[in-house]
């Protein structure tokens, strides 16, 4: 499996196996409009954007489009994230307004970032390419998420549904996944039902209501077993996972290691 591919053109951008990337894209000359989460947008020279493929309809490019787009595996992607809290709020503002249009002196910077990632990509002789590609798709986002938090507007959600998206995420800014971790727990307290709650998860962020669950919970036990003061089992107290067993397979389905091997690091 490629974990990161480089193209130059958008023929593959629907592709049912690509369905699985997230794409990140800078575009180089022309212009290209597409509808996203039912919203129109138009990327134009010099701009970048990060979208969801499944989410998107309407594709139209410039006769004089020309672009950079690099596909990286989501959950290649989801590894290589730097930890911070920011990355989930970028995520999600970006899963509903995906185009960052960087100030004139910074997009010389964009397109020096995704020149370096496909010179990165080309290098598939380097000892450790898979480690190699895992800091640069890091790098990649550290850079364009601080653009985005540069140059966001502070724009608003769609309304359908706003409201009872930003509820739920500020109950899980609020640590609430520290004793609930069901959807029909959030739901409830939303005055809908759970399939309802993650139809509306995924209209405006792309992500199920059961992913932003488990996105807050393992970014938070990631940060306490970084740090270090706290056991495995005291941090699975902590959450109420029924047992230290149940909370080790739960650490090593959503980071990818064991407990313990986090404490290590």
């Amino acid at each position: 499996m490629e974990y990161v591919i480089l193209e130059h053109n958008l023929d593959n951008l629907l592709l049912p196996e690509r369905k699985d990337y997230r794409e990140f894209f800078y575009c180089k000359e022309g212009s290209c409009s597409f509808i996203c989460n039912e919203t129109p947008f138009t990327l134009k020279k010099g701009c970048c954007a990060v979208i969801i493929t499944r989410f998107l309809r309407n594709v139209e490019v410039s006769e004089d489009f020309d672009c950079d787009i690099i596909y990286i595996d989501s959950n290649f992607l989801r590894r290589s994230e730097p930890n911070s809290s920011y990355i989930i709020q970028a995520t999600l503002e970006l899963s509903m307004s995906p185009i960052i249009e960087p100030e004139e002196k910074d997009q010389e910077l964009c397109r020096l970032l995704f020149y370096n990632f496909g010179l990165r990509i080309a290098d598939k002789k380097h000892k450790f390419y898979k480690e190699m590609l895992s800091v640069s798709a890091r790098m990649l986002t550290l850079d364009l998420f601080n653009l985005h938090a540069n140059t966001k507007k502070n724009e608003n959600m769609s309304r359908s549904g706003a409201d009872i998206m930003s509820r739920f995420i500020k109950m899980l800014q609020d640590k609430e996944y520290r004793n609930n971790r069901e959807v029909a727990y959030y739901a409830a307290k939303l005055n809908v039902v759970p399939k309802y709650l993650s139809e509306i998860c995924n209209k405006t962020s792309g992500f199920s209501a059961s992913y932003w669950i488990n996105r807050f919970t393992s970014f938070d036990i990631n940060q306490l077993l970084h740090e270090g003061n706290m056991t495995p089992n005291d941090i699975s107290k902590m959450f109420k996972f029924s047992s230290t067993s149940y909370f080790n397979r739960y650490v090593k389905r959503y980071l990818g290691v064991f407990p313990n091997e986090l404490r290590k690091q």
